[in-house]
């Protein structure tokens, strides 16, 4: 009896002591180490040849998706001070994963939908743009980016040491400036608009369902020439993109095209995968004093992509 006592408390001691060493001397061998993600950020259109990195960016939105689609993780950043080195750490367990980044949606012109964590995938919801009836709330000067990183694996830890995979996520713009102007018009009954469906995006950059938005410009005017500054979302073919310019007393239409077909992609310069800034310019004339126009010449970047005496 006494020496299955004596056996019974060697062995507790034993395993006391064994937990106690583990504590006491080498926690990191008890306790598993962390994992996760480390995410670098740069900028590289397919027309540029070397990288470079988005210095307008002063905030972050990073979500974290599993390979289901299936959201993990998400941090939100205010407040980035940009450098080359800039990283962001993201703790994630084992497992094959892809980031999406945007930046640019803390203006007030934005409604941000707030991401679930285990429920939010992808082709979710982000942002919708705000609006009064149709007209768009203004984002003259904001610039919006969009990246998806490659899927990266990250192993098991089952070493004492941390462990995170690096990952880069290549931001792209996704805001365009449309420069717009009108030479030969009565500018004092002339307006300018876009209308455009593209005024809600899902997570992962593709736009989301909606109606058909009116984005209003800014005005630089004189007694012969009108000119218009927009900034718009995405432009994106197989969207609803239509430039109109009308007599705003009578609402009769000067012009209606596709901003798009009809205009853009007229220059063969112009890649919407690259370029973001664009100068559309029409010549006019009153055909008989009358107050009849003709459209003389459209050109984009300088680029004349019609000329033609129609009646509009």
């Amino acid at each position: 009896m006494n020496v299955r006592y004596g056996f019974t408390l060697w062995l507790s001691l034993s395993i006391l002591s064994f937990f106690s060493a583990c504590v006491k001397e080498d926690t990191k061998k008890c306790i598993s180490a962390s994992t996760g993600i480390h995410i670098h950020f740069y900028s590289l259109s397919p027309c540029q040849t070397d990288t470079v990195y988005p210095v307008d960016m002063t905030d972050l939105i990073v979500s974290v998706f599993d390979n289901e689609g299936i959201l993990v993780a998400y941090h939100k950043d205010t407040s980035v001070e940009w450098q080359q080195e800039y990283i962001q750490k993201i703790e994630v367990p084992g497992g094959l994963y892809t980031v999406i980044a945007w930046s640019g949606l803390q203006s007030e012109s934005f409604h941000l939908q707030e991401p679930v964590i285990g429920q939010t995938t992808k082709s979710d919801l982000l942002f919708r743009l705000k609006r009064t009836g149709t007209t768009a709330y203004s984002i003259a000067g904001e610039k919006i980016w969009y990246g998806e990183s490659p899927a990266v694996y990250i192993p098991e830890n089952k070493g004492s040491e941390p462990m995170f995979e690096e990952v880069s996520v290549n931001m792209q713009e996704i805001t365009n400036r449309l420069t717009i102007s009108v030479e030969g018009l009565n500018t004092d009954d002339v307006e300018m608009l876009i209308e455009s469906a593209n005024g809600s995006m899902n997570m992962d950059g593709t736009v989301a369902e909606d109606e058909i938005i009116t984005y209003q410009p800014q005005y630089v005017t004189n007694s012969t020439f009108l000119e218009a500054c927009f900034t718009t979302l995405t432009l994106t073919t197989g969207q609803t993109h239509t430039l109109i310019i009308r007599n705003k007393t009578q609402g009769t239409e000067l012009y209606s095209g596709s901003l798009l077909g009809t205009l853009l992609l007229k220059n063969l310069e112009v890649n919407l995968a690259c370029d973001h800034d664009f100068v559309i310019s029409f010549t006019a004339e009153d055909a008989c004093e009358c107050g009849i126009y003709i459209i003389l010449e459209i050109r984009v970047n300088d680029w004349l992509v019609h000329s033609y005496q129609t009646q509009v």
